[in-house]
């Protein structure tokens, strides 16, 4: 949970510590740390937008440069309303837009939806990777048993014109 407001941590601590290890960062640049700590342990990140020293729009930046955009979900979480800002945070790749004031089921359902979404698409996307390796491979294979097989015709085709040579000479020579 990444927000200034020390009651709004505190706020979504208790929400969601019965389901979730919840770690609290006070702005972007102490998110980024704990993201750098561990980043595969984190299953999601719900995110202020305005903040000091660095805003949610710059974490967002950081974490598509790493990479993490991909595999940790963001959930912003603001008193936010115009439509332009949360069209724009959807752009950048944010799961979901959680408004405050925090009402604990939809945070909890948010949460839960958001986190099954981003492991089903990931373990989605490690199938098809798998699925395409293994397909790379029998191509490979599939040309290599072509190049052998018009190997064997070719040698199969010399083979009948040597036969149909000693045919003619036997013929003469009988």
């Amino acid at each position: 949970v990444v927000d200034d407001a020390e009651m709004n941590r505190e706020l979504l601590r208790e929400i969601l510590e019965t389901d979730y290890a919840v770690e609290m960062a006070a702005n972007g640049e102490q998110a980024l740390q704990k993201l750098r700590e561990c980043p595969d342990e984190t299953a999601a990140l719900l995110l202020d937008l305005h903040m000091p020293e660095m805003d949610g729009f710059a974490v967002i930046d950081s974490m598509r440069e790493s990479g993490w955009m991909d595999d940790i979900p963001v959930l912003i979480i603001s008193g936010e309303n115009a439509v332009e800002v949360e069209n724009k945070c959807f752009e950048l790749g944010v799961a979901d837009f959680i408004h405050k004031p925090f009402v604990d089921s939809i945070v909890k359902n948010r949460v839960r939806n958001t986190i099954e979404l981003f492991n089903c698409k990931n373990q989605l996307e490690k199938k098809i990777e798998r699925q395409s390796e293994a397909l790379r491979r029998q191509e490979q294979i599939i040309k290599i048993q072509a190049e052998q097989l018009s190997t064997a015709e070719a040698f199969s085709k010399l083979m009948m014109e040597y036969r149909s040579v000693i045919m003619e000479v036997e013929t003469r020579l009988k």
